[in-house]
């Protein structure tokens, strides 16, 4: 079984940001991964994850208020991103973390794609430059059109072209919520870019809340990621639909390896 790590961006937001380490640690988990840590200081986040012995998967890079959903594919946003980069290893290396994704951020136009992801490309291999000699591998990720429209890595393909592009010095992060949410059968899609996967979130589908809540069916994608030697991390990454600690009822038949035995036919 894959270790299971919290999204406390939105998990445990019961709990201020500095507390919510001990409280994924005492729920269970193994780890933590973070959407934007940057309203508090790497020195802060470091110091509350080494003393609940959390460590930190992962991070995205920075957003803005212009472009929510990132600025790395925007052509006029160049040089922000880069000025973005001396920040992204800073926090990076204080919480030592394995993964930063960067958003690529939503196109205008298709007659625009073309330029977008040339520039997406070329600032993930930029950032894959900085981070790499600390250990840091960069990730892409698709996102689905309903809760992100017009994203510029909007399908699998979208992410398959980009990673072609980098020369595989990128890889992929499979979130299976988006996947569903694009009409398509996870564990089915998982089987087949396994190779190219680094990291893997999760949430029901279609309203991304916690297992069982929705239609998703998780067993096939558990028992996928088993039979394919998949070493990463599994991290939750959905609403609760009321206190986070009281929808963790999937967390311990997970653990109990109820779907995760590599033996079990996959049958998709």
């Amino acid at each position: 079984m894959p270790k299971i790590a919290a999204n406390i961006s939105m998990l445990f937001r019961e709990f201020a940001m500095l507390d919510r380490f001990r409280a994924a640690g005492a729920a269970g988990f193994d780890g933590v991964e973070m959407q934007f840590p940057y309203a508090e200081s790497p020195e802060q986040l470091a110091r509350a994850a080494e003393a609940a012995g959390m460590p930190v998967v992962l991070i995205n890079a920075p957003v803005s208020r212009e472009h929510p959903v990132g600025l790395a594919g925007r052509p006029e946003m160049r040089e922000s991103f880069r000025a973005q980069l001396a920040q992204i290893v800073e926090y990076a290396q204080a919480l030592k973390v394995r993964f930063v994704h960067v958003l690529a951020g939503q196109i205008n136009s298709t007659d625009e794609r073309e330029r977008c992801c040339h520039t997406y490309a070329e600032n993930l291999l930029l950032a894959a430059d900085v981070l790499a000699p600390h250990g840091v591998s960069v990730l892409v990720e698709a996102l689905n059109a309903h809760d992100v429209p017009n994203y510029l890595v909007g399908t699998l393909a979208d992410a398959q072209s980009i990673l072609d592009r980098c020369r595989q010095r990128v890889a992929l992060q499979f979130d299976l919520y988006h996947v569903a949410r694009m009409g398509l059968d996870p564990a089915a899609e998982l089987k087949q870019w396994l190779p190219l996967v680094r990291h893997v979130q999760f949430a029901d589908a279609p309203d991304r809340h916690e297992p069982g809540t929705g239609g998703l069916r998780f067993e096939m994608a558990l028992r996928v990621l088993n039979a394919g030697g998949y070493g990463g991390w599994l991290s939750a990454e959905y609403t609760p639909l009321a206190a986070t600690a009281a929808g963790l009822g999937w967390l311990g038949s997970w653990r109990r390896g109820a779907f995760g035995r590599a033996e079990m036919a996959l049958d998709i």
